[in-house]
């Protein structure tokens, strides 16, 4: 049968999504990214970082607010994954997480109350659609609504589609910053939106 999805709901996540968040995050990463990084660094920053019980650890932290967008399936239809599963019209499918950190401040900006984007990932097979975008904005928003007016981010300097992504949200560079990923050190354009 053929399967239909409806649009995607966003909330804040909860412990309950712990381990969906950890998988979206963790495989989207890899698929992206595993070339960067020897084998054995992969493997610590997923089994340590991004592992279930650290992504359930905060989310339960009230200094991460992760937002996620779900998918539910529409009523009266059976989705079949790729992989040949079934997802009853009960079951949902998280597509894309945005985490903004309200615990982590950082010079050199030009907005006098920055909150950083700590993460936005959105699964393989969604990307194109515009959830990005939305879920951007929604961050934008959550951190409007907290009285933050910047929002500031890293990303990785060889990752020039996320790049241009955000110079076209209207995020401009500020500087650098690194980062480890197991015994591998990167670095990461800081990039901020005035809000």
């Amino acid at each position: 049968m053929e399967y239909s999805i409806v649009d995607p709901v966003f909330r804040r996540a909860t412990v309950n999504d712990a381990a969906q968040v950890s998988h979206l995050i963790g495989s989207t990463w890899a698929e992206f990214f595993a070339y960067s990084v020897s084998g054995s660094d992969l493997e610590t920053y997923l089994t340590t970082l991004l592992s279930e019980a650290s992504i359930r650890t905060e989310i339960e932290d009230p200094s991460k607010y992760f937002l996620v967008a779900e998918r539910r399936a529409r009523p009266g239809f059976i989705r079949k994954s790729d992989a040949g599963e079934t997802m009853s019209q009960d079951e949902s499918t998280i597509v894309g997480v945005a985490q903004v950190n309200l615990s982590t401040k950082k010079q050199g900006l030009m907005s006098s109350n920055a909150v950083e984007l700590n993460r936005l990932y959105i699964d393989p097979k969604e990307q194109g659609g515009g959830l990005a975008a939305i879920l951007l904005n929604s961050a934008v928003n959550i951190a409007k609504e907290m009285g933050y007016n910047g929002l500031w981010l890293g990303v990785w300097e060889n990752n020039a589609r996320a790049k241009r992504f955000y110079k076209k949200m209207g995020f401009e560079e500020r500087g650098e910053h690194f980062f480890w990923v197991g015994e591998s050190k990167r670095r990461d354009l800081v990039m901020e939106k005035i809000i």
